[in-house]
């Protein structure tokens, strides 16, 4: 029988209670709700058996699913909140659940291999799921750790850059997102960055436009919560418009649980990077190309790059360049 407790796992231990947590241990910015989400939810995704054998993981359904209606995708959707809500489900961490990016490259390749040896990788369990920030929320990347047992010994995460890189091209790009050693930032926010920054828009800019995407993204899931609810009490009002008297405490019949405020660390538990961090990460993008840049600078013909003092050219070598293609 499994239990479920609100209270630290190191008090658990000494009462020597079994206790149903997730794969990895809950962090701190993680709320209560979000938690039981990965567990009761997502765990099972990744973690299903083979039929045939149990031996051997099962790719989860939103791989396999080919249905016109519902084609497959790395990503697992929350639902839409205004069907949660007309049908009287007025639960609001249905409504905070963010999108959920499965990367496991295992199952789209015919053999993961090493990137150090070539030798066949194994599976060494799930990682912690690593918050990303997006143009108007946040998003949940989840894969597996990998390691090389029958050769070198090196472990990688599924995100790593080696792993990626050693990766066929398509499935890179395929990968959403530029991540640091405990977050990330999609792509979408890199772009973001990047064009801020040529139209003179730092860091500064770009998260004032963050922090006012994600505040008006939970300004529209708390309108349309209360709205609902409004709905609600307005039907039956009309329904006992005939009695001749009637309170607002008639009405309300059942109480509807806060839904709480952008910042709260419990419900909604809403997240803009700073600054700093993301300057951080724009400088991190421009790096992880320095090798395409340099090949797309090495391409250029001589009288685009005499045209550029940046490069510091020696004059003599631009002569003697340009002498050898005129001949």
């Amino acid at each position: 029988m499994r239990v479920y407790f609100p209270i630290e796992f190191n008090y658990l231990k000494e009462l020597n209670i079994f206790i149903y947590v997730a794969w990895f241990k809950q962090p701190k910015y993680m709320p209560n709700w979000l938690y039981t989400y990965f567990r009761d939810t997502i765990e099972p995704l990744i973690k299903k058996r083979e039929a045939q054998d149990s031996c051997i993981l099962a790719q989860p359904p939103c791989f396999t699913d080919v249905r016109p209606h519902a084609p497959s995708s790395f990503w697992i959707h929350p639902a839409e909140p205004a069907i949660i809500l007309s049908h009287h489900n007025f639960d609001p961490s249905i409504l905070y659940r963010p999108r959920i990016f499965l990367w496991l490259p295992h199952f789209f390749v015919k053999t993961l291999n090493c990137p150090n040896c070539g030798k066949p990788l194994e599976k060494n369990g799930a990682l912690r799921p690593r918050r990303v920030t997006d143009i108007e929320d946040s998003f949940y990347i989840i894969t597996w750790g990998y390691y090389c047992r029958q050769n070198c010994r090196s472990y990688f995460h599924g995100w790593s850059r080696l792993l990626l890189q050693s990766l066929p091209a398509y499935l890179q790009m395929a990968f959403p997102a530029t991540l640091s050693h405990r977050a990330g930032l999609s792509r979408n926010v890199i772009s973001q960055l990047r064009v801020g920054n040529q139209h003179k828009m730092g860091p500064s800019g770009v998260r004032s436009l963050l922090f006012e995407m994600h505040t008006l993204h939970f300004n529209i899931l708390q309108a349309q919560y209360c709205e609902a609810i409004f709905e609600l009490v307005r039907g039956r009002q009309l329904l006992r418009s005939g009695q001749t008297q009637s309170s607002l405490h008639s009405y309300l019949s059942e109480t509807f649980p806060s839904f709480g405020t952008f910042s709260d660390s419990q419900h909604y538990a809403g997240f803009v990077p700073s600054e700093h961090y993301l300057a951080e990460m724009m400088n991190k993008a421009i790096e992880n190309e320095e090798a395409e840049a340099d090949q797309h600078t090495a391409c250029l013909g001589p009288d685009q790059i005499a045209m550029d003092d940046s490069h510091k050219v020696c004059i003599f070598i631009y002569l003697k360049l340009w002498s050898n293609l005129i001949s």
